[in-house]
């Protein structure tokens, strides 16, 4: 097959990379509430115990923001404030995700609907200044407790964000980790908690940052991983972010110390270390035991972590474990660069060659570390394959967007992305059966943004048929 030119695609892609018992919830709400001692303009009294799904900011109509305030919220009380960043400006998600814990904790949710992937770092500063301007004019936040919240791209921003600016207490990242801000020495006293899926492509980019590039720095630090792909954690997961910040807080403001909550939260991880002990799990109590003394360390007895986590320290399996992590490292790295010079070559049927050994070494793989791998390279090569299409058809490049698209699919087969940009092709070429079959497969796969439908240029001239009204009635159920 021809070589397809794809210099102008591929230089967007740096910018993309470098882009889920009532007495102790009182306790832990009233933890983070205090008397607000400084005079101030009265707060305004939003709606409370309900996601408001747009803000607009006063000194800046064009900017908005979702917010939740906990049902108890008071403007004579001061709460602490989470600032989300989400890679698409979408505020409500993540504050419809997270809502349940801003109740449980006592905290104020705003997310941003402007900051999104693709504004340079000076537009993602200007918005942000706004944010936190306008917020902080009119919700009673506690100031010793601000922190950011990103996903992907959005937490690139809010890393960058902290790292500059003092006034932020934290930071938890998801799904990616280097900041998008030119600073590459993080400053003191802050404390960061990273969240990466097992299978997120960016999750050894996060390994890497937590050991190595916060290593040696005055900042309190730790990683936890899920279960799941480049995504939004669930709740549960996010639970043990916004009990990290607690734990951190306690550590700074020692009146805030919960004992009878602490040894709730920390007697089950303790008795998972010894069930792992007993069972020869040895890497699996290594983690388990870091990630409890990162946690807990100066706010209760942990002599048996330390003793335990110091004998696995030299324990062969456990070395052996973190060996074989860095080298997976690079070989992943490798893997990606091998398959990101793939793109280029225009040769569909070694494609299928290449994604058919990869699948079939993640179905037999009996290394978890390799099965994993792959995964992750998989979820590599979907989004750069999602990057390519989507960036070939705004510059009307319909024939290498034809091409990332069939990649797109093949890595990516319940993708509804996937088949939406594959019909957007297909009707630009005028094939229209193909278009509404490929519309049918995106919507199979949970594609339901009728709107956008709706409004996409290329299906207008599809709207009259009985397939495409048949595919809006879909949509509308």
């Amino acid at each position: 097959m021809k070589k397809i030119n794809l210099l102008f695609i591929f230089v967007s892609l740096s910018l993309f990379f470098s882009c889920t018992s009532g007495s102790d919830k009182q306790k832990e709400n009233t933890a983070n509430q205090t008397k607000d001692t400084v005079v101030q303009e009265p707060k305004e009294n939003f709606p409370k115990g309900e996601i408001i799904e747009k803000v607009i900011c006063k000194i800046d109509a064009s900017q908005s923001y979702a917010l939740y305030l906990p049902s108890g919220y008071s403007t004579d009380k001061t709460y602490p404030i989470i600032y989300i960043f989400d890679a698409h400006g979408t505020g409500k998600l993540p504050v419809s995700m997270y809502k349940d814990l801003a109740e449980k904790y006592g905290y104020i949710l705003v997310g941003s609907n402007n900051s999104k992937n693709g504004n340079s770092w000076e537009e993602s500063m200007n918005i942000a200044d706004k944010l936190f301007t306008d917020a902080q004019n009119r919700l009673s936040i506690n100031t010793e407790r601000i922190y950011l919240l990103g996903f992907s791209g959005g937490a690139r921003v809010a890393n960058g964000l902290t790292i500059m600016n003092g006034a932020i207490s934290g930071v938890i990242c998801i799904g990616a980790a280097a900041a998008s801000s030119n600073s590459t020495h993080p400053r003191n006293n802050y404390t960061w908690i990273g969240i990466a899926g097992e299978e997120d492509f960016n999750s050894t980019e996060m390994r890497k940052y937590d050991k190595v590039d916060l290593a040696g720095h005055n900042v309190k630090h730790t990683l936890i991983t899920f279960e799941g792909r480049h995504e939004w954690c669930k709740k549960e997961v996010m639970d043990e972010a916004f009990w990290w910040l607690e734990l951190c807080e306690m550590r700074k403001n020692i009146k805030t110390k919960n004992d009878s909550l602490i040894k709730k939260r920390i007697s089950p991880e303790i008795k998972l270390i010894e069930t792992y002990m007993q069972q020869k799990k040895f890497y699996e109590a290594y983690v388990l035991c870091k990630k409890t003394i990162n946690f807990y360390d100066g706010l209760t007895d942990l002599s048996y972590c330390f003793s335990t986590y110091k004998t696995l320290k030299s324990n062969a399996v456990v070395d052996k474990a973190l060996t074989d992590e860095e080298a997976t490292w690079a070989k992943e790295e490798s893997l990606k660069q091998f398959y990101m010079k793939g793109f280029e070559s225009g040769d569909f049927e070694k494609w299928k060659s290449e994604i058919a050994k990869l699948n079939q070494k993640i179905s037999s793989g009996k290394n978890k570390n390799e099965v994993m791998m792959n995964k992750r390279v998989l979820s590599y090569l979907s989004l750069v394959a999602y990057m390519q299409a989507s960036g070939a058809l705004k510059q009307n490049q319909v024939q290498a967007a034809d091409y990332f698209c069939k990649i797109y699919v093949l890595v990516d087969p319940t993708n509804n992305e996937a088949h939406y940009l594959t019909a957007d092709v297909n009707a630009k070429e005028g094939n229209q059966k193909e278009a509404i079959a490929s519309l049918n497969k995106a919507v199979k796969n949970g594609f339901n943004d009728l709107p956008r439908l709706q409004s996409d240029s290329s299906f207008i001239s599809m709207q009259n048929s009985p397939e495409f009204n048949e595919l809006i009635k879909k949509l509308n159920k």
